[in-house]
Formats: C-alpha cells, structure tokens, sequence
C-alpha cells in the first residue's frame, strides 16, 4: 500500500481546493467588459479610448497599468477629448504612466481648461500658486484660474480665489497687471457664456 507524505498531501489539498474555488462573477464580467471595450477601443472612437484609459488606471477587469492608461488617454486627447485632456495634465502633474513633467501636465491641463473644463482649470492654478516646475509663484495666473473655475462652479476654487486675489498687489502684481488679469476674466468667461448658451 502507497502512503503520501504529509508534504505532498498539503500540496494536492492546496491545489484541490484551488481548483474547486469558483470564479467571481464579478470579476469575470469586468474581465469581459474590459475585452470588450479594448475592442470597441480599437475603433478610435474618442469617448470609448477615454473609457478604456479609465480602465486600466483604476484597474477595472485588467491590472492597474498607468503606462496603458497613458496611452489610451493620449490617443483620445489627440482627437480633442477634453476628459482625456485633464487626466493627461493629472497623469504628467503626477508622474504616473509618464515621467512627471510640470510643463507637459500644464500644456493639457490648460488645453483642458480653455474649454471650460473647471478641475483643469483649479488644477492650473494650483500649479500657478505653489509654483510647481516653475522659478516662482506666478499669483496673476493663478488667481485667474481659480476666479474662472469658481464662476463655473468649482467650489473650492470659488473659496480659494478671493485669498489669491488679495494677493495681487505691491510687491506681488503691479496695479497694471491686476487691471489687465481682472480683464481677461471678464472676458473669458463672457465669451464662454456666449459660447455655451
């Protein structure tokens, strides 16, 4: 008569009990959703390759691959997709998927942002403000940020843009350029209403 050894009846148990563990349906039908909207993706639609980019940066039925999210997000701001836009700002301001790159995050933030998106428009400022990637705080451009994503509802540019506006004084901002920064305020969000109404 055969005997196992101890060892190598914990072995067969372990996998036994691997083998008999049922798959989540959850997971299986994140896992088809994903196989399907890569494919759907393919196509080039803008809308679907912003969906897919969402896909792998939150790790939804595939592995969180920033690297992948990077891609999918990239091709669909190449046809002009404001969303992917602003996660290609965030993905540069933050060093995921692509070398952080202060310069490149505010090239499409305020890409973003000049068509009303009001998160990239927070976010430009913030960066503005806390002078990331850039020799000093620049308070003309940061205060004209947060002032615009305020007036469209960003709540906590709304409350941050009055604390930056008291900063546009001596030795700061001359008066000239507070005049000129205020101007291009107004005028920015009155063609935007044009624009959107």
């Amino acid at each position: 008569m055969k005997t196992t050894t101890p060892i190598l009846a914990l072995f067969l148990a372990i996998n036994l009990n691997a083998q008999e563990k049922p798959v989540n349906p959850a997971v299986l039908k994140a896992k088809q959703d994903f196989e399907a909207k890569k494919a759907e993706a393919a196509k080039g639609d803008p809308a679907v390759l912003y969906e897919l980019g969402d896909l792998h940066y939150f790790g939804k039925g595939t592995a969180r691959n920033f690297g992948d999210a990077f891609k999918a997000y990239t091709a669909a701001a190449a046809k002009g997709y404001t969303l992917a836009e602003a996660n290609l700002g965030y993905l540069y301001e933050r060093g995921q998927g692509v070398g952080q790159d202060y310069k490149k995050a505010m090239e499409w933030y305020s890409k973003a942002a000049e068509k009303g998106h009001a998160e990239s428009q927070a976010n430009l400022a913030e960066i503005y403000y806390s002078s990331k990637g850039l020799p000093k705080r620049d308070y003309v451009n940061a205060w004209k940020w947060y002032a615009i994503a305020g007036a469209l509802g960003h709540k906590e540019a709304a409350v941050f843009a009055p604390k930056v506006q008291a900063l546009l004084r001596e030795p700061q901002v001359t008066a000239e350029q507070k005049a000129k920064v205020e101007a291009e305020v107004k005028t920015w969000l009155d063609a935007y209403k044009k624009k959107t109404s």
